[in-house]
């Protein structure tokens, strides 16, 4: 078995979400030969980086990343990859044409917009799901949906964060190395930190390759 990390590495004062109030950092709080050992704290908001989003983001009642079972956070997946690579603004339906799902319980983007990590540009507008390729998805009985951009919707919008919530899906948003990914036949580990009654949490999201 190969596994590929799809994660990116979370670095103190990183970019992340416009308007994000919670500093990110990783704290220092005790070092080798000063102190017995090292020892970290971390100072960060539950959408930091590769993270997951749970129903519980955008609808009301829902369930958190603690209430679901971890098999939801794990499954076979396909990665779609437009062509030519889109610029900002929602990604059509028809992207999907083609693309058997058939036993799928994940769908991944890639559309490229992770070469502008730890750029401005990065968070400044992205490729994102439009509500008829957001019902596409919902319909398919998918357990998630994953990109590398920011967000499902654009920076205003929430409608496709509303239909896959309203069909039980989980997010993944800002994956990495998507490239470097078959189209088909991998499996999916995105297991979120176990923080009780919260809506998102970072991953550590792999692909397992046989």
């Amino acid at each position: 078995m190969r596994l590929i990390d799809l994660s990116h590495a979370i670095v103190t004062d990183m970019p992340q979400w416009p308007g994000e109030k919670q500093p990110l950092r990783i704290v220092r709080t005790s070092e080798h030969g000063r102190d017995i050992c090292r020892s970290s704290r971390l100072e960060l908001g539950c959408h930091v980086g590769t993270h997951v989003d749970a129903p519980q983001h955008f609808l009301a009642g829902a369930g958190g990343v603690d209430d679901l079972p971890l098999d939801r956070f794990a499954g076979t997946a396909v990665v779609v990859r437009p062509s030519p690579a889109p610029g900002p603004g929602p990604l059509p339906a028809t992207i999907l044409d083609g693309v058997d799902l058939a036993g799928i319980d994940f769908v991944l983007f890639d559309t490229g917009w992770a070469r502008h990590w730890g750029q401005p540009r990065y968070y400044e507008e992205w490729p994102s799901l439009s509500a008829a390729l957001a019902e596409r998805l919902a319909a398919a009985g998918l357990k998630g949906v994953g990109l590398d951009t920011p967000s499902l919707d654009d920076f205003a919008g929430h409608a496709a964060h509303d239909i896959c919530a309203a069909a039980g899906m989980i997010n993944l948003e800002n994956l990495a190395n998507l490239a470097a990914l078959p189209g088909r036949g991998f499996r999916l580990l995105a297991l979120p930190l176990k923080l009780a009654g919260t809506e998102a949490s970072p991953v550590r999201a792999a692909a397992l390759l046989d």
